[in-house]
């Protein structure tokens, strides 16, 4: 393969590939400085007694990052858009339409 024989190449492919590890690399980092707290992190300096025994307190409760939320129906989703009448639920539903009201004209209320 060729095209990895030249440097410029290989930086357009991570250049390119940047949004795939970029969020991974970031996550782990994190985890790896969460896990090295109490002696300062990565490139931190060693803490004192006194705030190694604060770090390491038990934390409050936060909110778990990662909640179950059940799937959900389209009928249990909150409505997004223009709120339709259910028919059947209001009496200008009941009415007919057309010729048949008497000369009434009820202009149409969504497309059917």
């Amino acid at each position: 393969m060729e095209f990895f024989q030249d440097t410029g190449s290989r930086l357009l492919l991570l250049f390119i590939t940047t949004p795939l590890w970029l969020p991974v690399m970031k996550a782990l980092w994190e985890e790896v400085n969460w896990m090295l707290r109490d002696e300062g992190g990565v490139f931190g300096q060693i803490p004192t007694e006194r705030e190694r025994r604060t770090i390491l307190k038990p934390l409050p409760k936060s909110e778990d990052p990662l909640v179950e939320e059940p799937i959900q129906s389209p009928f249990d989703r909150a409505p997004s858009g223009p709120q339709f009448k259910v028919p059947g639920e209001a009496s200008e539903e009941n009415e007919p339409r057309g010729f048949a009201r008497s000369g009434k004209v009820k202009q149409p209320t969504r497309f059917r």
